[in-house]
């Protein structure tokens, strides 16, 4: 059993761990490519009432969460070939990615060649060629070393994961109102300390890197070239019945205020 089933179950009574589509497909709508510019965006609907109907799409299967974070800052790609500035620059190159659709979904939709390796294998992959690139927050970038098989970084800001403090419901529901409402302010109280430590991490990566990789970031014009080459992805879930257009638009017009 693992732990989501556990908590579903109450055989665990809370956890905390990202936005799994097992959980609620809608949780999904977090990784979307490029959906978010920057972490102060993000914030806005993490820490906001839409993220707060986000998370209760969760209740049905017997969950509650109390509070949503940072994973990690915005993944980034890194490459050996040449820097990445439009979607074209990615077509035909080898990337390495996790075993996340939305991720290869949006690789592919970008041109990129989807090479499938384990974590643990990239650093030597990305060596000795078998993959040209990868994709990963700053702090696996800099903890598992690639940038000393890697030439250049983008800083491209594609994806965002989320992470939720997760507890059972009926359980949840057991507690007084007093108690409720307790655990809810502590674990928003612990996810804003939890995501000050990551965004100071990530700034002492991208201080680490300056000197170690050529460093681009893309435009506001690039960026938007970005969105629209992803599209694919976005009516791909949606088709899929994971979210609605309607909700993504409603993010972005939040986002956006």
């Amino acid at each position: 059993m693992d732990t989501l089933e556990a908590v579903k179950l109450g055989s665990v009574e809370g956890f905390r761990s990202g936005g799994f589509e097992e959980a609620a497909p809608l949780l999904e709508i977090y990784s979307m490519p490029f959906l978010f510019s920057d972490m102060e965006e993000i914030h806005k609907i993490t820490r906001g009432p839409l993220g707060e109907e986000i998370a209760k799409s969760v209740e049905p299967a017997g969950m509650v969460i109390l509070a949503t974070g940072d994973s990690g800052l915005f993944r980034q790609i890194t490459n050996n070939v040449r820097p990445i500035t439009q979607p074209s620059d990615l077509k035909g190159l080898k990337m390495r990615t996790p075993p996340m659709s939305t991720i290869v979904k949006t690789m592919e939709a970008l041109g990129a060649n989807v090479v499938s390796i384990p974590f643990i294998e990239t650093y030597m992959a990305l060596k000795t060629g078998v993959a040209d690139g990868e994709e990963n927050p700053l702090t696996n970038i800099v903890s598992m070393k690639f940038y000393e098989v890697q030439k250049y970084l983008t800083l491209v800001n594609y994806q965002y994961h989320a992470e939720m403090f997760y507890v059972n419901k009926a359980w949840f529901d057991g507690l007084d109102e007093k108690d409720q409402k307790i655990l809810k302010n502590a674990a928003k109280e612990m996810m804003l300390v939890s995501d000050k430590i990551v965004a100071e991490d990530d700034a002492k990566c991208m201080t680490f890197l300056k000197d170690k990789m050529e460093i681009n970031s893309l435009t506001s014009e690039q960026h938007q070239a970005f969105v629209e080459a992803v599209q694919p992805v976005y009516e791909y879930y949606i088709d899929k019945g994971m979210f609605t257009q309607e909700m993504i638009d409603r993010i972005r017009e939040a986002a956006a205020k």
